[in-house]
């Protein structure tokens, strides 16, 4: 038999007992973090006006950084404080490249990621074509 209560259904009969967290894996709150990759840094462009491509390029990561695996490029704007767009790309070196029109500015970060895909993001480059 089944009775209606402010609109939620009770059931009669025997009631299932609650699961039991399992004590073997730690609680969400117990779980640590990786530490963050460090930001990207000297960051510098070239404009080839023939093809009209910037090649952005930055230090090669520190020899004892084990926490960065890749870059993300990141393009900001319209202005160089508003909020970054992170690219999907994944970057193993130190440099990418893409196509601008001559006297069109471009806001970019290069972003480091770590294991745990976290992004440290550099200092904005401006790009003047």
């Amino acid at each position: 038999m089944s009775t209606v209560c402010a609109g939620l259904a009770l059931a009669a009969g025997p009631v299932a007992a609650p699961a039991l967290a399992d004590s073997s894996r730690p609680a969400a709150a117990a779980r640590t973090t990786a530490a963050p990759a460090p930001a990207p840094t000297g960051l510098a462009y070239a404009y080839d006006t023939v093809s009209q491509s910037v090649t952005v390029t930055w230090a090669p990561k520190d020899a004892a950084d084990s926490l960065t695996l890749n870059y993300r490029p990141g393009f900001c704007g319209p202005t160089p404080t508003e909020p970054c767009f992170v690219s999907n790309q994944v970057i193993t070196g130190t440099s990418f490249s893409f196509r601008r029109a001559p006297g069109t500015p471009a806001y970019v970060k290069v972003y480091a990621e770590n294991a745990g895909h976290q992004l440290t993001g550099s200092a904005v480059l401006v790009v003047t074509t």
